[in-house]
């Protein structure tokens, strides 16, 4: 069987009821409210579509399996459009807590990105996942252009993701070069001090 018509009726079915509900809310009550919509830890393998790999979506640390849609709206929301940025789902607790009214922009490792919504701004230079259960015990990190895929055992993936965002060719089966060297290390470096 052919799951995709069925993903594809349960997406927008999903739109349809966001719609009802938000339409649903007086407009003076929706002008004061922030809308928050971030998308689940990937495409199941059932259901997903080239460019990526069914092996490397739901339940992995590739991309697919990681980079989610984020989407926010509403009140205080003034900046449109795309923003390339390393946020990390414990974010949002930073980040509704200072819609809120809390002063700090940072709560143990949540990091606000309320900026976002007036302006561009970096809010994290690496960003950091993980997967342990009965079949893996692995950890990747990204500084937005390069990732790095470690394994419990030693083994390693380093991709280029600013032209290889699917991750198709793990830079460690070549040479690298003196920038791939000097990328790795550091997010080796910053591994270690995020699992101390």
């Amino acid at each position: 069987m052919n799951a995709t018509p069925y993903y594809m009726a349960a997406i927008e079915a999903m739109d349809f009821q966001i719609g009802r509900l938000l339409n649903s809310i007086p407009s003076d009550v929706r002008d004061n409210t922030l809308i928050i919509f971030i998308g689940d830890n990937g495409t199941v393998n059932q259901v997903a579509q080239s460019p990526y790999l069914s092996s490397r979506v739901k339940s992995t640390l590739y991309q697919g399996g990681i980079n989610v849609p984020l989407f926010i709206s509403g009140h205080g929301v003034k900046k449109t459009g795309t923003e390339n940025n390393l946020i990390d789902v414990t974010d949002l607790f930073s980040t509704i807590a200072e819609v809120a009214g809390v002063k700090s922009s940072a709560i143990h490792d949540s990091q606000s990105f309320k900026s976002l919504f007036t302006s561009s701004a970096t809010i994290r230079n690496y960003q950091y996942s993980e997967i342990k259960d009965d079949n893996n015990d692995m950890w990747a990190i990204s500084n937005g252009k390069y990732k790095l895929i470690v394994t419990a055992t030693g083994d390693k993936q380093l991709f280029y993701l600013t032209t290889d965002p699917y991750e198709s060719i793990n830079l460690l089966n070549g040479n690298l070069t003196p920038d791939q060297t000097s990328a790795m290390l550091a997010l080796e470096t910053q591994l270690l001090v995020i699992r101390q």
